[in-house]
């Protein structure tokens, strides 16, 4: 490791001085240089306007891309549904709504997988009911996720995810990104159970928390451990232990049943407003006509929801839009499967064809994803002949000199994107790293040490490509 981060000193050092003289393939080969052994990377560089290649290694290797998937997906999502688009959540009914203390009919939610969709946005619906003065309701309230079917989550995402708020199920009814939060305290005396407290205890959702304080063991440097279990009375089942002097600890869990907590959300509304429901919360797609509109509440545009996806990396926003891609060019139910196939047509059409590498979800959760340098250079090119610097993500950019998109989780640290080299045309750049993983055993110092010259490459990387060094 020492070794290693001397020469990679030694090199940047190196690069600075004679990057005036270099040509970029030395330039980089030399970076590329200071990579730890055991990697493997596909990498490429063109010109944005001609597809000229500047650059090319191992561009055709097949590797995992995490996040950097979300590109792809944001152009697929303002190329096929438009910056118009946005989703619509309606409450219908199967007779009007007339002021009144009785409701004699049914009621539909009808859920269309908007992923921005929070409770306060359902109260508002049904607080129609409310401002009726509808007391009773003499009849069903069903909830119409049926937009979408399949899994809601792609496969090869890592089931010891499934349980955090990043890993959310991506369903039609989505509310609050389908996450819950509290804190873990270790509120009592050693050998007590921990307390959780959640940050909105009338959603109804819970752990069976068994964290026990103690004090950390002989064996246990690197601190207690939570393991996170499947309950089938709560959420899930928190196992481990916590410190007696340690901090309360954030918990952002994923909602495990969208379709449950949505329910229960329902039912503890109409509860807490005193509407008495003589039927039932039926989580279904009803018979009959509903043709009476009662509310509607609509997302942010496209452009907007992008945004989420590209700065903040919302893995549920994507994936909500692949899927919603899949509804609206396939003529079928959304689901990883129809959006993907509904991508990958679009891509063919533009003259990109990617049936080398493997799609399988819109957000790089997945681990079956398999694609390479060569095709995202591809479809950031479509990106840009279609609306250069006018795409929304490049628009509104923090940095005029490049716009990229990260991708991390276990051994893969990769990046594409653009750059904006003074004086010179704009280029499009996929940086794709598998395979990366210290010297073991290491230490938290040492494991920090490794991403952050992983991170210097990265940077170097892009300064190259920009001129700023």
């Amino acid at each position: 490791m020492n070794v290693w981060k001397k020469w990679l000193s030694i090199t940047f050092i190196a690069f600075g001085i004679n990057q005036v003289f270099a040509s970029i393939n030395d330039d980089l080969d030399r970076l590329i240089a200071t990579l730890p052994p055991g990697h493997i990377h596909s990498i490429k560089v063109i010109e944005a306007e001609t597809g000229k290649v500047l650059f090319d290694r191992n561009s055709r290797f097949n590797l995992l891309p995490a996040s950097t998937v979300k590109a792809i997906t944001a152009i697929s999502a303002y190329r096929v549904l438009g910056e118009e688009y946005r989703y619509q959540t309606r409450l219908l009914g199967s007779k009007p709504l007339t002021e009144g203390k009785e409701y004699a009919g049914d009621l539909v939610l009808t859920f269309s997988g908007d992923p921005s969709l929070t409770r306060h946005d359902l109260s508002e619906l049904l607080g129609k009911l409310i401002n009726k003065g509808v007391k009773v309701i003499r009849g069903n309230v069903w909830l119409d996720g049926s937009i979408y079917n399949g899994y809601p989550r792609a496969g090869g995402a890592s089931w010891d995810d499934h349980n955090i708020c990043f890993a959310a199920p991506v369903s039609a009814m989505i509310l609050d990104r389908n996450c819950f939060f509290g804190w873990l305290v270790p509120s009592g005396t050693e050998g007590q159970l921990s307390k959780m407290v959640y940050d909105e205890p009338h959603w109804q959702l819970s752990v069976d928390n068994r964290i026990v304080i103690r004090k950390l063991q002989v064996h246990e440097p690197d601190g207690c451990v939570q393991e996170v279990w499947p309950s089938s009375k709560h959420e899930y089942r928190l196992e481990g232990c916590i410190a007696p002097d340690a901090k309360p600890m954030r918990m952002a869990f994923s909602v495990r049943d969208p379709e449950r907590a949505a329910a229960r959300f329902v039912e503890s509304f109409l509860q807490a407003n005193n509407i008495r429901l003589e039927g039932r919360v039926v989580v279904e797609k009803p018979q009959g006509d509903f043709t009476w509109l009662v509310a509607s509440h609509r997302s942010a545009p496209v452009p907007d929801l992008l945004q989420r996806v590209l700065d903040k990396s919302d893995n549920l926003y994507a994936d909500s839009l692949l899927k919603t891609i899949g509804s609206s060019v396939k003529g079928e139910k959304g689901s990883y499967s129809s959006g993907t196939e509904a991508v990958l047509a679009m891509l063919r059409e533009e003259g990109v064809d990617l049936t080398r590498g493997r799609l399988v979800d819109g957000s790089g959760l997945s681990r079956y994803n398999m694609l390479s340098a060569d095709d995202f250079t591809e479809v950031l090119q479509t990106g840009w002949k279609s609306w250069g610097e006018n795409a929304p993500w490049l628009a509104s950019r923090d940095d005029e000199r490049r716009w990229l998109k990260t991708g991390y989780m276990s051994g893969v640290n990769s990046m594409v994107g653009y750059a904006f080299p003074e004086n010179n045309s704009p280029l499009i750049f996929a940086v794709l790293l598998n395979g990366l993983r210290p010297v073991q055993p290491a230490t938290n110092e040492e494991v920090r040490a490794f991403h952050h010259e992983i991170r210097l490459f990265h940077r170097a990387f892009l300064e190259r490509l920009t001129g700023t060094q």
